[in-house]
């Protein structure tokens, strides 16, 4: 009898585990349509990327799908009047983090934006049809100040070097306006260009900082993942001053016995940049969709999908505004005696 058992035990798992498949292509209707995506931020000349949508199933594994609108027309509109009409050009693009040069293709303006500019985006396609988007460029919000309290100092020579390692914790404060309600994004990166010595090193802990989570839900805390978004709004600081909680984790800092912090000016830049409502709505609607309850049960049929929060006309592509204000910090004014 126990050999029997253990004879249907091994039948019926067999049939649990046993399954088939097969590919298929749902034959769902899906037209292309025009896709902007901008971001006019304050400094920068403004870039447009008008494309047009795609099914993934056209999408070339070595060269991708051909999206761009290259018999395309945008007009931007700045205050209510027309700026400029603009063509699809290639440029060269070289981002300051980084040494090399990319190719950026699109429609490149000739504006720059300014805070309280109203920016009207058109954009037209003899095939793909029309679409359309507005944006208002926010005003910045500064920093006021930078506090900090330094714990777990270590120094030690090394040589003809001196090297400090500690933990920082900071107090970023800044006073919300009060009239409007205001979104921010919040950057930190350190800087190391003017130092010879390329074991400098911070981490930045952004988990201190209940702002960064004011989107997440009691549940979403325990299930989801929180961590890398920094992106709020003044709903819980409205009017008030305020200090972000920022942590600077594991620090090495080293500078030569001879010349001491005037050998190593590297600094950490803080930037408080005002977003526009699009920026902020688009981010905590990609978290909602990655991450958020609604998102994750979505991803296994049971809710509905969450789709990614989007302020053109054809519900393709967000434009968006950013104006930074930010901050520089010298590493050395963590180390240096009063």
């Amino acid at each position: 009898m126990a050999i029997l058992n253990k004879l249907i035990s091994a039948a019926v798992m067999t049939i649990v585990l046993t399954g088939c498949y097969s590919d298929f292509e749902p034959d769902i209707d899906s037209t292309p349509v025009v896709c902007i995506n901008a971001n006019a931020k304050v400094g920068e000349v403004l870039k447009i990327f008008a494309t047009r949508t795609w099914r993934w199933t056209e999408i070339n594994q070595d060269e991708g799908a051909d999206i761009q609108l290259k018999d395309g027309e945008v007009s931007l509109y700045v205050n209510g009047e027309l700026f400029e009409v603009l063509h699809y050009s290639e440029w060269d693009y070289h981002d300051p983090k980084y040494s090399w040069v990319n190719k950026q293709c699109g429609f490149l303006s000739s504006y720059y934006p300014q805070p309280g500019d109203k920016i009207k985006i058109m954009a037209h396609s003899p095939l793909y049809g029309d679409a359309e988007g507005e944006v208002t460029v926010p005003f910045p919000v500064e920093i006021n100040e930078v506090e900090s309290l330094v714990s777990d100092l270590d120094v030690c020579q090394e040589g003809n070097t001196v090297l400090y390692r500690a933990n920082v914790s900071l107090g970023i404060r800044f006073t919300d306006p009060l009239d409007i309600t205001n979104y921010y994004l919040f950057e930190s990166n350190l800087n190391t260009y003017e130092s010879s010595f390329h074991d400098t090193r911070v981490v930045f802990d952004y988990n201190s900082e209940p702002l960064f989570t004011e989107h997440v839900s009691s549940l979403e805390s325990v299930i989801s993942e929180t961590s890398g978004y920094t992106v709020f709004s003044d709903r819980m600081v409205s009017g008030k001053t305020y200090p972000l909680h920022i942590r600077l984790n594991e620090i090495e800092y080293r500078v030569s016995s001879e010349n001491g912090f005037e050998s190593n000016k590297s600094y950490i830049r803080f930037a408080l940049n005002s977003i526009s409502e699009s920026y902020y709505r688009h981010v905590i609607s990609v978290w909602e969709s990655n991450d958020g309850i609604n998102g994750i049960l979505g991803d296994v049929g049971l809710a509905d999908p969450v789709w990614e929060c989007s302020n053109v006309s054809t519900g393709a592509g967000v434009i968006s505004a950013i104006t930074p204000a930010s901050i520089k910090v010298p590493l050395s004014s963590f180390f240096k005696e009063d």
